[in-house]
């Protein structure tokens, strides 16, 4: 018994020495943006903006300032991003050594850009401090890409271009980094133009004349895809990863451009999985696929949505290069064939206008309709007419009507209350001056919420339908206009 506690305690204190000679690495700073809320430390490699990571190194909590420190002991020589949520909340990727502490600020997005790196190991990450100066990445910057001052879409190019050469300038004069850094930041550059020039394409006929059509340019427009070099080396950054979508997306459209519209919303998500199939083994081709996740919201409104999506998800086994991302991949489909015809549909809790708790669950053995909207979307107010016929019509019928009120802060809270209780001015006609009808459930922070991110919602108004089982009938139903028939089947069944 006392060589076993001998052994012990020897292994003990062999750990405990062990562990105190790993070498710490600090991060502090001030990231005004993320004020109480959780931060995470992760490898750039196993980050995908809008997804996350699944490889947590460290967290922190911020302060009301959005100040935080990260320790780790777990740092090896690379890149890493600092996420809030699913996205990164410091607007660069930084390259870290075990021992570094550094300490960064950044000015809040609808600011003046501000960027401040120091501490031991800063010195080659200095560069990013002259590059933030040329590269003003903040609310003025992206309204200006916004606005409609680029009369031509070359003029517009003209801009990004010469950003760009202002930014690589920038870098090549730079003598304190390696010429390893000074590779990736590149690379960095050439993705952040290149997603500009892409995503300007989705929007530029919106800007100009309030249509959501893609436009299509000059040939001549995509010279700038000739800088990419879509290899493993340049597939890294987080600039990279934006791109991705944009660049999948230009491919589809121009597949699709002299087809109607309707056939590229049936088709579209399945051409883009057969592109990415077609595509080598790559990185790259990775970060294709992991980018199509984003458009799976509004995808699930397709007939054959989940039976795509299980097609291509029957192959990732063999088209993945990187067993992160193939996880990271896999982990992320789940939450959404989850959703399926058949599947339980998640439980919820919510307070209503009172502040009472209110389960999804606690309608189990009834038809429910949901309807996630918000006192902001005209969408969703408009169809309020249509949502109280709809209810007249199965007034003495077990089906519940539930209104999920996706608001953002307490005041729009308040708001919400007042709109559903027909004290709202503006849109009081909508109700005929009376009380919204139904079940009414408020969501605070709007998509954010933590008790709806089952649903993957990211537009409103949508709509979920219910059977008596608590089994999703569609995740994505139709509006108070169009449901009556999928809702009268069910009712059938009763």
């Amino acid at each position: 018994m006392k060589t076993v506690l001998f052994w012990f305690i020897f292994i003990s204190l062999a750990y405990m020495e062990c562990v105190s000679n790993k070498t710490e690495t600090l991060i502090t700073g001030r990231l005004p943006d993320s004020r109480n809320m959780t931060l995470n430390l992760v490898s750039i490699n196993n980050y995908f903006p809008g997804l996350g990571s699944d490889s947590i190194i460290a967290f922190t909590k911020t302060d009301s300032l959005g100040n935080f420190a990260i320790h780790s002991t777990q740092i090896e020589s690379g890149f890493y991003q600092i996420i809030n949520d699913k996205y990164h909340a410091f607007r660069y990727d930084i390259f870290l050594e075990p021992g570094d502490s550094i300490h960064i600020q950044q000015s809040a997005w609808y600011e003046e850009p501000y960027l401040s790196i120091s501490g031991k190991g800063s010195e080659k990450l200095k560069y990013l401090v002259d590059d933030s100066k040329v590269f003003p990445n903040g609310k003025a910057f992206d309204e200006k890409l916004r606005s409609n001052g680029f009369k031509s879409v070359f003029s517009f190019k003209d801009y990004i271009d010469s950003i760009q050469r202002v930014r690589m300038n920038t870098l090549q004069s730079n003598r304190t980094i390696s010429e390893h850094l000074k590779a990736y930041f590149e690379n960095d550059i050439y993705a952040k133009s290149a997603e500009l020039l892409l995503y300007h394409l989705e929007r530029r006929n919106y800007i100009m004349k309030g249509s959501f059509d893609y436009y299509y340019p000059d040939s001549s427009y995509y010279s700038f895809l000739n800088n990419l070099n879509l290899d493993n080396a340049f597939s890294q950054s987080t600039a990279v990863k934006e791109m991705a979508a944009d660049y999948l997306t230009s491919k589809v459209m121009k597949a699709y451009e002299k087809k109607d519209e309707a056939q590229y919303w049936k088709e579209g998500l399945s051409w883009k999985f057969d592109y990415i199939i077609s595509q080598p083994k790559s990185i790259w081709k990775d970060l294709l696929a992991l980018s199509t996740i984003g458009d799976y919201g509004v995808e699930m409104m397709q007939e054959d949505f989940f039976k795509t999506l299980k097609r291509f998800n029957n192959k990732t086994d063999s088209i993945f290069y990187s067993t992160s991302y193939y996880h990271l991949f896999n982990n992320r489909t789940a939450d959404y064939i989850a959703l399926s015809s058949g599947m339980p549909a998640p439980d919820f809790a919510l307070p209503d206008s009172s502040g009472n708790i209110i389960h999804l669950s606690d309608y189990l053995g009834k038809i429910v309709y949901i309807d996630f909207w918000g006192t902001w979307c005209y969408p969703c107010i408009r169809e309020i007419p249509e949502a109280i016929k709809l209810q007249m019509k199965y007034k003495d019928k077990p089906v519940v009507f539930l209104y999920v009120g996706l608001e953002n802060s307490d005041e729009d809270i308040i708001n919400w209350k007042k709109f559903i209780a027909a004290k709202s001015k503006r849109f009081a006609e909508f109700l005929d001056y009376k009380p919204f009808p139904g079940i009414h459930l408020v969501a605070k922070r709007q998509f954010r919420n933590e008790n709806l991110r089952a649903y993957k919602l990211n537009f409103a108004p949508t709509h979920v339908l219910i059977d008596q089982d608590g089994n999703i009938v569609a995740a994505r139903a139709k509006g108070a206009k169009d449901v009556s028939e999928k809702i009268d089947q069910l009712l059938e069944g009763l």
